[in-house]
C-alpha cells in the first residue's frame, strides 16, 4: 500500500475538521484508532486539495498556532475558507481583553500558516505553505513556499523552522535577521517509511529541541503492520543530533516542545496509537517520562500543545475521546493536574486545540476550532472563551 505523502499528511493533520465541513471525509493520516481502511494515495491527494466549489463552503476558519509576549498580547495565525473553496491565511491579534483580524499576505489559492512565534511587539515570523514577518507595522512575505510546520525565534536576528520535505527528508530553515537558508537535517535512526516534524523550540542560537514522530515497518501508515515512533532532534549553534526520546509503548508520537532553558524541555504527544498522554522531560542529557493524569482510562487522549513560561510552570492542551472534547494539563509543584477546557459555542463537530502560549503561569491563550475561530484565555484558576473576530 503506497504511502501518504508529506503535504497529504500536513493537509490531513490540520485541515482535516475543515474538509469535513465540506462533505469530505478524511483519515488522521497519523496513528488515531480506527476501523476505517486506509486512504489510497490518490485519496490523500484528493484530501489534501481544496473542496471544489460546489461544497459550499461559507464558514470554515481556524487558528493553528500563537504566540504570546504578555498576559494579554498575543498573535494567532491560521486559515480561513470563504465564498467558494479558496483558502487564505488569517492572523488575529489580542491587545487586552479584545482580539482584531489583521491584513495577511496569501501567495496561492491554498495559503494557510501553522505556526508563529513572536520574541518582541515588533517582531513575529509565522510560518505554513509560506513564510511572512511583522515588522511591527505589517505583515509582508519573506519566502513564497515552504515545507515548515513549526518555528521558534529567540530574537530578531535568529529563527529556526522545521518541516519535512515532500520526500520525507527532514529540513530546516535558519533565518538570521536578511534571509532564509534552508538545509537538511539528520533522519531518524531507523529507515523510515514516514517522517513528521510537529514542533520546535529555541532558547537562543545555540539551542533548539525538535519533536515529531516516524514511522517503519512492512506497510506505510496507518496501516497495522506500520510502527511509530517518537523523534527528537537537539540543536547546537553548528549542527542537529538525534536525541531518542523514551519509547513507552509502541506508535508513539511527539506533537509541540517548548524550552524555558536548555536544560528543562517539555514534549508532549500520544502513546499507544493515541490512547494515552504523553509528556517527556528533556534535562540537557536525559529524557524522563512524566505521569500526566486523564480524565478516563480509555479515552483516547491526546496532547497537542504545550508552553512553558518558566522551567517550573507549564501548560499542555489536548483532547480525549477520539478529540470530541478539550483538556489542559498544568505542570507545577512538579506534577501534572488535569482541567477541562470549556465547551465550545459550536460543539460540533469539534477539532483539538491547536496551540498555546503561557506568558506566566497565570496567563496562556490556546486556540483552534469550533467552525469558526475559537480562543480560550487561562487566568491561573480557569479557562474561559474569549471572543474572536470573523475573518470577513
Amino acid at each position: 500500500m503506497p504511502k501518504l505523502t508529506t503535504a497529504a499528511r500536513r493537509v490531513s493533520r490540520v485541515t482535516r475538521w475543515t474538509l469535513a465541513v465540506a462533505g469530505v471525509v478524511v483519515v488522521a493520516a497519523c496513528g488515531s484508532p480506527s476501523t476505517t481502511a486506509p486512504p489510497s494515495a490518490a485519496a490523500a491527494a484528493a484530501a489534501a486539495r481544496p473542496a471544489p466549489a460546489s461544497a459550499r463552503v461559507k464558514h470554515a476558519d481556524l487558528l493553528n498556532g500563537i504566540s504570546c509576549t504578555g498576559p494579554a498580547a498575543c498573535v494567532a495565525v491560521g486559515s480561513y475558507y470563504y465564498g467558494t473553496a479558496k483558502q487564505q491565511t488569517l492572523v488575529e491579534r489580542r491587545d487586552g481583553s479584545s482580539w482584531r483580524v489583521e491584513r495577511s499576505p496569501s501567495r496561492q489559492r491554498y495559503s494557510t500558516l501553522q505556526s508563529v512565534s513572536c520574541p518582541s511587539a515588533t517582531f513575529c515570523v509565522a510560518v505554513g505553505s509560506l513564510i511572512t514577518g511583522w515588522n511591527g507595522a505589517r505583515w509582508t512575505v519573506l519566502r513564497r513556499s515552504s515545507p515548515f510546520d513549526s518555528v521558534s525565534c529567540s530574537a530578531a536576528a535568529f529563527c529556526i523552522a522545521v518541516g519535512v520535505t515532500a520526500a520525507d527528508t527532514p529540513e530546516y530553515g535558519r533565518w538570521n535577521g536578511v534571509r532564509w537558508q534552508l538545509r537538511r537535517m539528520p533522519g531518524p535512526p531507523h529507515r523510515a517509511q514516514a517522517v513528521a516534524l510537529a514542533g520546535v523550540s529555541c532558547t537562543g542560537p545555540g539551542f533548539c529541541l525538535a519533536v515529531g514522530d516516524y514511522s517503519y515497518g512492512a506497510r506505510a501508515r496507518p496501516a497495522p503492520g506500520f510502527r511509530d515512533r517518537a523523534l527528537a532532534e537537539q540543536w547546537n549553534g553548528t549542527r542537529w543530533r538525534v536525541i531518542a526520546p523514551i519509547e513507552v509503548t509502541g506508535r508513539s508520537e511527539l506533537s509541540a516542545v517548548s524550552c524555558p532553558t536548555p536544560r528543562a524541555c517539555t514534549a508532549v504527544g500520544a502513546t499507544a496509537s493515541g490512547q494515552f498522554a504523553l509528556a517527556e522531560r528533556w534535562d540537557g542529557s536525559a529524557w524522563k517520562v512524566e505521569h500526566v493524569p486523564g480524565p478516563s482510562r480509555t479515552g483516547y487522549t491526546k496532547l497537542t500543545a504545550v508552553s512553558c513560561s518558566s522551567a517550573s510552570s507549564c501548560m499542555a492542551v489536548g483532547s480525549y475521546d477520539g478529540g470530541a472534547s478539550g483538556i489542559a494539563e498544568a505542570w507545577q509543584a512538579g506534577a501534572w493536574r488535569l482541567y477541562r477546557l470549556p465547551s465550545p459555542p459550536q460543539p460540533e463537530p469539534f477539532a483539538p486545540p491547536a496551540g498555546v502560549s503561557c506568558a506566566s503561569p497565570a496567563a496562556c491563550t490556546e486556540v483552534g476550532t469550533d467552525g469558526g475561530t475559537l480562543a480560550e484565555v487561562w487566568d491561573g484558576t480557569r479557562w474561559r472563551i474569549t471572543p474572536t473576530p470573523d475573518p470577513r
